[in-house]
């Protein structure tokens, strides 16, 4: 009994302290992961192509005001469709985040949307491409402590490489950390 007593004191002390940092004039950095399986299909509805990949992306952003922040993403992704050679990409995006929750919430929802620019090169072939896009994500966040928050979230990507349109969903990961001004 005394052990359920200080688990409640605790959890409810770890919950008191969780205020996010997601203020006018705090900053945030971290960055995301995000993996994805994906099948090509034409227009005659047969698939294509499959292939798996992973794309890892800090960031660092600004809030303008309380809960809306801006900045910009590096990015770093790896692909391997099934029928053809991998691929390498680097790129940046600047981004706005929304966060729908009041700051002193344990648990709060973001969305943000980037648009973004990348080289890639694949494998074999000394040429590179460029391609733009963007990216729609949403989720929640979960917070650890004021600073320190963990994000699940949905991904939509569209981008244009050569005339060719990508469009797929991903699963995402992230770790923001919120620093006071």
């Amino acid at each position: 009994m005394k052990t359920i007593k200080i688990f409640f004191i605790i959890t409810i002390l770890f919950t008191l302290s969780a205020n996010s940092q997601i203020t006018k004039e705090n900053w945030m950095v971290g960055g995301s992961a995000n993996f994805n399986n994906s099948n090509s299909v034409n227009s005659n509805g047969n698939i294509t192509g499959s292939g798996n990949g992973v794309q890892i992306y800090p960031n660092i952003g600004y809030f303008v005001y309380d809960k809306f922040a801006v900045g910009v993403s590096a990015g770093f992704s790896y692909g391997k469709p099934s029928s053809t050679p991998s691929n390498t990409s680097f790129g940046l995006s600047p981004f706005v985040r929304y966060y729908f929750l009041k700051p002193d919430k344990l648990i709060n929802v973001l969305a943000e949307a980037s648009y973004g620019y990348n080289i890639s090169k694949v494998q074999g072939n000394s040429n590179t491409f460029d391609s733009r896009g963007y990216k729609i994500k949403a989720g929640p966040v979960l917070y650890f402590n004021s600073s320190v928050g963990l994000e699940l979230t949905l991904n939509y990507n569209s981008s244009n490489s050569d005339g060719n349109t990508y469009n797929y969903f991903q699963a995402g990961f992230g770790f923001q950390i919120h620093l006071k001004k």
